[in-house]
């Protein structure tokens, strides 16, 4: 049987355009709980499916009406479990290249005011997030985690030219192409003074400023998750906080750390935190990261300072409940870190397919 795919470009074009259809996700248990689609359903079927069941999938209620889209990890148990629907008279694809594939589809919401917009550009699989930012006719990039090409056609789309790119910090869960875009476009490549990495770029200082357009960002010094973690206020409104603060949690500071180490980072996180809580609290929040896949639903992944003070508790404690209470919390350490840490400090990944290394959920935050 010649079975139908669809590529991860159509299902996410499908699913930005509000189309329907219906995901359905045959892998373990263990692998969808890393990362998957949202709003998908799942069987675990995979097993099954592999030993020639052919009807693993028959108790599972879809409809005849719309698509469904088989998923799991490579694209292959998929389209087996797409020919034992299509048996059933179900208009059935299998999604080409499975998670793998579908670790680069993503999607955007926008928040802007009289000055600046701001898109928030998200990898709906493992809830990282880019920021496009436009002023004028000049827009600024900060974690770039797409090809340059995303970046330069919604640039272009409004009208902006991408004078500066910069990094919130030396990534450790995706391979950044903040370096790839500045080359690109011959940005400003800025980054906080301290980065230890293997190529050139523009040092920011602590309370630094750059103007774009009709808005200011000032560099806030935001160490913790790593030494160089650095935070991007603009406008005095909104705050790109990198991994140093998210919606719901804070960042880890333990990773590359032993247990002394991971304690004075997390001293050194509380000081940056305590930065960020004395601004007004309607200061918009914008994380590099969101736990759990995002939905192609346009709602910006966002929270005022106050909500995140009510709502996150060690934002309440006291330095040594804080920091007793961050290492205690701290989850898995995520897979391939230190390539990817070592990548990202080098600058290049010639030879390497950054989706081997990337696949699974993204463990940054202690909640």
């Amino acid at each position: 049987m010649n079975t139908p795919v669809i590529s991860v470009a159509a299902l996410q074009k499908m699913l930005a355009e509000g189309k329907k259809v219906t995901i359905l996700d045959v892998r373990p248990v263990s692998q969808r709980e890393e990362w998957k689609i949202a709003g998908s359903i799942h069987k675990d079927a995979y097993q099954a499916l592999s030993e020639g069941d052919k009807h693993i999938l028959d108790d599972v209620e879809l409809p005849y009406d719309i698509p469904v889209v088989t998923v799991c990890a490579g694209g292959r148990m998929s389209k087996t479990a797409a020919d034992a629907l299509l048996e059933r008279d179900i208009q059935a694809f299998s999604l080409e290249g499975g998670m793998k594939a579908w670790n680069y589809a993503w999607n955007e919401a926008v928040m802007e005011d009289q000055v600046v917009k701001i898109i928030q550009v998200r990898r709906v699989a493992k809830g990282i997030l880019s920021y496009i930012i436009g002023s004028g006719d000049t827009a600024i990039v900060v974690d770039a985690a797409l090809d340059p090409d995303v970046f330069i056609s919604l640039a272009a789309n409004h009208g902006w030219t991408i004078r500066n790119v910069m990094d919130t910090h030396v990534h450790a869960d995706y391979i950044s192409r903040t370096l790839e875009l500045a080359k690109v476009t011959g940005a400003n490549h800025l980054f906080m003074e301290s980065a230890q990495v293997n190529y050139n770029f523009t040092p920011l200082t602590d309370g630094q400023e750059i103007s774009f357009g009709k808005s200011l960002l000032k560099a806030v010094l935001t160490p913790g998750h790593t030494p160089e973690s650095i935070s991007y206020l603009i406008d005095g409104k909104y705050l790109l906080t990198g991994d140093t603060l998210f919606i719901d949690g804070v960042g880890r500071p333990d990773l590359k750390a032993d247990k002394e180490q991971a304690i004075l980072k997390a001293r050194q996180l509380y000081h940056s935190l305590g930065k960020i809580k004395s601004l007004p609290g309607e200061t918009l929040i914008l994380p590099a990261h969101t736990s759990g896949a995002i939905a192609f639903d346009g709602n910006p992944i966002t929270a005022s300072l106050s909500l995140l003070l009510e709502n996150i508790m060690l934002l309440r404690l006291s330095e040594d409940e804080f920091v007793a209470q961050t290492i205690q919390r701290i989850p898995p350490t995520p897979p391939n870190y230190e390539q990817i840490a070592a990548l990202n400090k080098s600058g290049h990944h010639e030879g390497i397919n950054p989706a081997d290394l990337e696949a699974g959920a993204n463990r940054c935050a202690v909640s």
